[in-house]
């Protein structure tokens, strides 16, 4: 890949991930806050179709055109491996349980709905950090085919 597409796949990549780290941040302030106020379940369901989801798929998108595209290889470095396994997992669970909770808690049926939002908000926030200090430390080496 030549240096200026590399750069910005690269911007994209920053750009999408690091809206998804911060929507999720936002969310999980939201679960919080709904216990008490479940209306704003309607404005999580708005952010999760609407924002989370696209910056989901961006985030993917982006990191497996650069992983492709460069040096570091969809599976030659142990990190990048576990950064797309991590960001596949986040990416259904997001696209599967996340939205179809906020759909539930947005419609009324609050119960267990909340709990789970939250939940799936703590979860994605821990996935998004891990992913972020892989990309810094680049931990571990090559794995067997790299």
């Amino acid at each position: 890949m030549k240096p200026k597409a590399r750069k910005t796949w690269l911007l994209l990549h920053v750009i999408t991930s690091v809206g998804w780290l911060g929507v999720t941040v936002g969310m999980l302030v939201l679960a919080l806050a709904a216990f008490d106020a479940p209306q704003l379940y309607q404005a999580m369901e708005l952010l999760g179709d609407l924002v989370v989801l696209p910056l989901a798929l961006g985030a993917l998108v982006t990191g497996v055109v650069l992983s492709l595209g460069t040096k570091w290889g969809l599976v030659k470095h142990k990190w990048v491996l576990v950064k797309f396994v991590l960001t596949v997992v986040a990416v259904v669970a997001t696209t599967f349980s996340l939205r179809s909770g906020l759909h539930e808690a947005a419609d009324g049926a609050v119960g267990t709905a909340g709990g789970d939002v939250l939940a799936a908000a703590c979860v994605s926030l821990v996935l998004y950090t891990v992913n972020t200090a892989l990309s810094v430390f680049k931990p571990w080496g090559r794995t067997r085919w790299g």
